[in-house]
């Protein structure tokens, strides 16, 4: 039988990968990491991974509105753990509405295929070469911190970007690329996980949904939900 505590444990996953804990709650699911079973901890990790992978790749997930028994339901998930988990039962409430729009949309991304997580957002029919053509074509290049650069070619009336990157190195071990959307006001959102960069010849085609522009950030393999490392080439788009 499954030490209870470990159940509790799972449960855990989703706040932490969501960033819905403080540091120091952070810091007790990591504590309980290291004594917990082994295939546990391999899970927990498993289901962070994919949890911020899903999240990455649905960028609505802010225009889905979660059902009112759901906040109940994690609230009681978080004040039913172990003894040694006390300090995450008070995990931040402002947070607990995102979190549960993010589980509904998780299972149904899971259910619909784990094949489609690291798939760059949709380009809706639109192609690099409609952009480059576009009138009002804006076609930016810039240098990448620690070498290369990145080419962004832009259409306001398309509401689309063709994004390249040339002579840049490939992410480090156990990291991938990841894009973002810049609005002019609000978080950033995830325009496509990008296991491996674009080249000219072969540019990812990315809706802006109107940001005022574009980053690219190194993030932990399959992903993040919101940026965790200062960005290393960031390209204005109005």
């Amino acid at each position: 039988m499954s030490d209870p505590h470990d159940t509790d444990l799972l449960e855990l996953a989703f706040p932490y990968a969501l960033d819905a804990l403080t540091e120091g709650e952070r810091g007790a699911v990591e504590h309980a990491l290291d004594t917990a079973d082994p295939a546990v901890a391999e899970g927990f990790r498993d289901m962070v991974r994919d949890i911020r992978e899903t999240v990455a790749a649905m960028t609505v997930v802010d225009a889905i509105p979660a059902p009112a028994h759901l906040e109940g339901a994690l609230q009681r998930a978080l004040d039913t753990g172990a003894p040694r988990l006390t300090a995450l039962r008070r995990a931040r409430r402002r947070s607990l509405w995102w979190v549960a729009a993010a589980v509904m949309l998780v299972a149904i991304s899971i259910t619909a295929g784990a094949a489609l997580l690291r798939t760059p957002a949709p380009d809706h029919g639109i192609t690099a070469q409609q952009i480059r053509t576009q009138a009002d074509a804006r076609i930016t290049t810039v240098p990448v911190t620690g070498g290369g650069t990145a080419t962004v070619s832009a259409s306001a009336e398309l509401d689309a970007a063709a994004v390249s990157f040339a002579a840049v190195a490939a992410a480090p071990t156990g990291h991938t690329y990841q894009l973002w959307l810049l609005p002019a006001d609000g978080r950033p959102r995830s325009a496509a996980v990008l296991d491996a960069l674009p080249a000219e010849a072969d540019p990812v085609v990315v809706p802006l949904d109107r940001a005022e522009g574009l980053a690219l950030s190194v993030e932990p393999a399959g992903g993040s939900p919101q940026p965790s490392t200062e960005p290393v080439v960031a390209v204005p788009l109005r």
